[in-house]
């Protein structure tokens, strides 16, 4: 046997680099998941490299009409017809008519003329129609019998329920089952396919999301993780004046470290400023937003005197927003820019909303902790914003489960005192090292964020009602 890409973007990961050949793989679905332009893609991404595909249709649409549909693919290309790399093969009404065994002479009788490395029939289900239960048993024998001999990678079309595909004879006879399916979600459907069966070769287990672009089917399959390197001590600054005492002089390189707290207590411009420490120390790096555009971030970084563009066009630095990818894309995008630019600091702005973007068979420490397990295989280091509800009072780190994740907790938050708002910053665990255990007041200012000394005065600080501590008060009371 020989593994072939599949012709699919994202495909060959999930099948660990491709379908064999020869065998029988089917593409189930209902109406409308994408199972006509899912093979078409990969008979014509197949047809650029050489091979020779065979496309058999007993739709009633003419062919013309499937060109016509298929040529607003960039996949497709009227040249490899021109050329004879693609053959389409439909079968008449006439034979379909004749029975199982007029179907079977007739494939078999191109077959031998066009000699396919590649064959798709759509769908399978045609040639069964009115048959009843033990002659469409029959037939499906007969024709997968008859397949084993052509020496090709089959793939086979059909309209399946997963319920439907449990009971069906074609279910158990083919090597191969890829499952594709349309979930309600919100205003919008989601996509996604699903391996349930593949002889002979490993593959990723579950859902995997996709989508139909104009360059056809893709794939966004987890990130690869490669062997994680041993633990790493080196330090590095986190350009915040009074963090790196901290936490021990700086970050540990290739950590995933959190920053939670509510709105406007400085978590966007503190890990803005760990991006810039970064970028001036010529270490390439990545900004993902789920909050701002691109265009915000780098105005609003402007009143802080970093100018984000310079390093853009440098190539040292990308902004990715909501607006501009879908969140089943995030983990390619992050591949692709991770390894074009060699990033070495990720920031990921607004993490809570990813949960509102996930589908319902997703869950988001799961969807994160994919992130981390890459980013730490790269030894890169990565901060995540997460806002929390509460100003004052009782403390919630994330509400999300993903703080168990994370090898560093940094708590943002507001305390009154003497009826004034002042900021709060306290590092709550991390990872593999000592901390500052006191908690500190953080002020920004034009300079970005700095931390300043601890509240050694006050008492209840974290519970939201600090008061000023008995030996301070008494020296109070007295001078009075």
């Amino acid at each position: 046997m020989k593994q072939v890409p599949t012709g699919v973007k994202g495909l060959d990961r999930v099948l660990y680099g491709g379908f064999l050949r020869p065998s029988t793989v089917l593409i189930a679905g209902t109406a409308g998941t994408g199972k006509t332009t899912f093979v078409m893609q990969s008979i014509f991404n197949a047809a650029k490299n050489d091979e020779v595909c065979m496309y058999v249709t007993a739709l009633s649409e003419p062919i013309a009409m499937i060109n016509n549909f298929m040529s607003k693919f960039s996949f497709y290309n009227i040249s490899l017809l021109a050329k004879g790399n693609v053959k389409y093969v439909p079968i008449d009404i006439e034979t379909l008519h004749k029975g199982g065994k007029a179907v079977i002479e007739e494939l078999e009788r191109h077959i031998e003329i066009i000699k396919p490395d590649r064959i798709v029939i759509d769908p399978v289900n045609v040639f069964t129609f009115g048959h009843d239960e033990e002659s469409e048993r029959q037939f499906y024998y007969d024709f997968f019998t008859t397949m084993k001999g052509w020496n090709s990678l089959v793939m086979l079309t059909g309209e399946f329920t997963f319920d439907a595909l449990v009971k069906s004879t074609v279910g158990y006879l083919v090597d191969g089952i890829i499952q594709i399916n349309n979930e309600p979600y919100y205003e919008k459907n989601i996509r996604f396919l699903n391996i349930l069966k593949m002889r002979g070769q490993e593959f990723y287990s579950g859902r995997q999301p996709c989508k139909i672009t104009k360059d056809g089917f893709v794939v966004f399959p987890n990130l690869p993780v490669d062997a994680m390197p041993s633990v790493s001590n080196e330090r590095i600054p986190t350009g915040i004046k009074g963090l790196d005492s901290m936490t021990g002089n700086g970050f540990i390189r290739g950590s995933s470290n959190l920053l939670s707290g509510s709105s406007g207590t400085g978590k966007t411009v503190f890990g803005i400023q760990f991006i810039m420490d970064g970028l001036l120390k010529n270490e390439p790096a990545l900004i993902v937003s789920f909050e701002e555009d691109a265009a915000q971030i780098r105005e609003n970084s402007k009143s802080f005197g970093w100018k984000l563009q310079e390093f853009e066009d440098k190539g040292m630095l990308k902004i990715i927003s909501l607006s501009e990818f879908d969140v089943h894309e995030l983990a390619v995008m992050i591949e692709e820019f991770t390894e074009k630019l060699n990033v070495k600091r990720i920031l990921f702005d607004g993490t809570g909303r990813l949960q509102r973007l996930l589908p319902k068979y997703t869950q988001l420490p799961e969807y994160i902790g994919g992130i981390t397990n890459y980013l730490k295989s790269r030894n890169i280091t990565a901060i995540y914003t997460n806002e929390t509800s509460n100003l004052t009072g009782i403390i919630e780190v994330t509400g999300t489960g993903v703080s168990p994740l994370m090898d560093t907790v940094i708590l943002l938050r507001y305390v009154e005192i003497n009826s004034e708002m002042r900021k709060a910053i306290s590092v709550l665990k991390m990872r593999g090292s000592d901390h500052d255990k006191e908690i500190r007041e953080l002020v920004i200012n034009e300079k970005g964020v700095q931390i300043k000394q601890p509240f050694r005065e006050y008492s209840g600080i974290l519970s939201g009602n600090p008061v000023k501590k008995p030996a301070e008060a008494f020296v109070e009371a007295f001078k009075k």
